[in-house]
């Protein structure tokens, strides 16, 4: 797994948080935000691998992210049909509805610093001189 396994787990940091918010049992829709948080952890890696070294890491992210808006707005359907469901009570909806939107906007900065890493492993082994055999 690439450093991007960091946005997978990042998005999927946001079903477990809202399962929380619910009352055992663990509601149907913590499959479906699972699913959906996979999916779109795994465009962010085929994405953010496939941007050209020349654009920068804001500029990537953002491509990135436009590039997997299915991918995220299929996560948010899922997580607020889990949040308007009975199963998250409804003192704690509002709460569930801030993490959620906390989380996403925080993943636009997170892909960029994933790319300046992915970026600085790549350019590292070249970086090494080779040692000579002996």
């Amino acid at each position: 797994m690439t450093r991007f396994g960091f946005s997978a787990a990042l998005l999927l940091a946001a079903a477990p948080a809202l399962a929380q918010q619910a009352t055992p049992p663990a509601p149907a829709g913590g499959a479906e935000i699972q699913q959906a948080a996979m999916a779109l952890g795994q465009c962010v890696q085929i994405a953010a691998q496939a941007l050209p070294a020349t654009v920068t890491p804001e500029a990537g992210a953002v491509s990135v992210m436009g590039g997997c808006a299915t991918q995220k707005q299929a996560l948010e359907r899922a997580a607020e049909a889990m949040i308007a469901s009975p199963a998250v009570p409804a003192d704690k909806k509002a709460a569930a509805r801030e993490q959620l939107r906390s989380k996403l906007a925080a993943a636009q900065s997170q892909i960029a610093d994933g790319i300046r890493m992915m970026r600085a492993s790549a350019a590292a082994p070249a970086a090494t001189p080779a040692q000579p055999q002996k």
